[in-house]
């Protein structure tokens, strides 16, 4: 993430020169659970490094699992005294520490009992800065202990009775817990099928990522704007559009993978640009999602020479799209379309239309599945689209848990 790279950590950041005296637990919640108060965070020891990052990339040190989070969120640093700073790394939803937003590349002291937000509302990470529970002090110096005299070394004090009992006893060892791992490590799916019989037709806007309609939602980041939307881009040289992907959609599509075994063909305008679509690829490969099988032909385009292609609306042309990728590919038994637009209701001109009548359209109850775009793909959605791939008519409690409403009657 260009944020993370182009940080410089100040000359002051080192480890800390005592760690163990040093030494902090962040105690690590999703939102939710927070509220609640039933759920048991996982907690993160702050020890020897100078810098920990945050976020839900897999090199992250510190995990965040909210729907908020940045690959690479934030980060935490420590100077030589022990103290600990949190520093935002430019991430599209911002870090909040004891309710201040802070301004990215900008350290800000993290003190115990702090809590930090990464991202706002419902689905955002909260970590909370504390001492270790029941920690002793730190030693005193030996010119402030008093002294004991050689008899009272060897024999204990005289007042202590339990001394003749315990004295002779050798000291206790302390060996410390071994550290959690708190990566969450997807294991791969089985390797796809080079020639597949189920396809799923992907869109991205609304289906993996929110509609941003606020300009400013970007303003730290470089984006580019595709149709009239804002996506943002990370990183130089490397493209990483695709940062702000819901990982609640991304999870639910890998769910669609791994019980169909279906192939993932790009049907989103994203496809037409070459960093978007790459965006795309490192988010499955994240997710452990085997990669593009192909995407559908743009019908905005047209050779030299050849008139270009007339449609009635934004919805037919993708429905058109569809269905020529599928003529090209006759080996495909069971397909289904995701997608936040309607795809499935043709439009007054293609009604009128005898040559681009209402067939060109999807049907909601065998190959197509909306989305709210809203709150994008879920595993509501997934189990229906999952049904409609392995060509299996969906029961009602299905549908109305997709949609909150009963299938359509024939």
């Amino acid at each position: 993430m260009s944020g993370g790279k182009s940080f410089q950590k100040p000359p002051w950041c080192c480890a800390p020169r005592d760690p163990q005296l040093r030494r902090r637990l962040v105690d690590c919640f999703a939102d939710k659970e927070a509220q609640d108060g039933r759920a048991t965070p996982f907690t993160v020891e702050i020890l020897d490094k100078a810098v920990y990052t945050i976020g839900r990339g897999p090199s992250a040190d510190i995990q965040l699992r909210g729907d908020m989070a940045s690959r690479l969120h934030a980060a935490v640093l420590q100077n030589a005294a022990g103290q600990k700073f949190l520093v935002d790394l430019k991430s599209a939803n911002g870090t909040f520490l004891g309710g201040k937003k802070l301004p990215p590349h900008e350290p800000v002291e993290w003190k115990d009992g702090q809590s930090a937000h990464f991202g706002t509302g419902d689905k955002a990470d909260i970590f909370v800065l504390r001492g270790q529970g029941g920690e002793t002090a730190a030693e005193e110096p030996e010119a402030k202990r008093p002294r004991l005299s050689e008899d009272t070394a060897k024999t204990g004090p005289a007042d202590d009775p339990l001394a003749a009992l315990y004295g002779d006893l050798p000291d206790a060892t302390v060996e410390a817990a071994p550290k959690k791992d708190v990566t969450h490590k997807l294991q791969p799916l089985p390797p796809p099928v080079e020639d597949p019989s189920k396809i799923l037709f992907l869109d991205v806007d609304g289906v993996l990522r929110p509609l941003h309609s606020r300009q400013d939602a970007f303003q730290n980041t470089k984006t580019i704007e595709i149709n009239g939307r804002l996506v943002p881009l990370l990183g130089n040289s490397e493209a990483m559009a695709g940062v702000d992907f819901w990982p609640t959609a991304m999870r639910a599509l890998r769910f669609i993978v791994q019980k169909t075994g279906a192939r993932i063909v790009l049907s989103s305008d994203w496809r037409k640009d070459e960093m978007l679509k790459k965006g795309v690829c490192n988010s499955l490969e994240e997710y452990s999602i085997p990669p593009l099988y192909s995407q559908t032909p743009d019908m905005d385009s047209a050779a030299p020479g050849v008139i270009k292609t007339l449609h009635s609306s934004f919805r037919e042309k993708r429905c058109k799209e569809i269905r020529k990728w599928l003529s090209k590919n006759p080996k495909v038994r069971y397909w289904c379309a995701i997608d936040d637009i309607d795809l499935s209701i043709p439009d007054k001109e293609a009604q009128r239309s005898r040559q681009n009548g209402a067939g060109v359209f999807l049907d909601m109850q065998e190959n197509f599945v909306k989305t709210n775009p809203q709150h994008g793909l879920n595993m509501e959605v997934a189990r229906l689209a999952i049904c409609y791939l392995n060509g299996a008519p969906p029961t009602e409690e299905i549908f109305a848990a997709a949609y909150g409403i009963r299938p359509p009657e024939d």
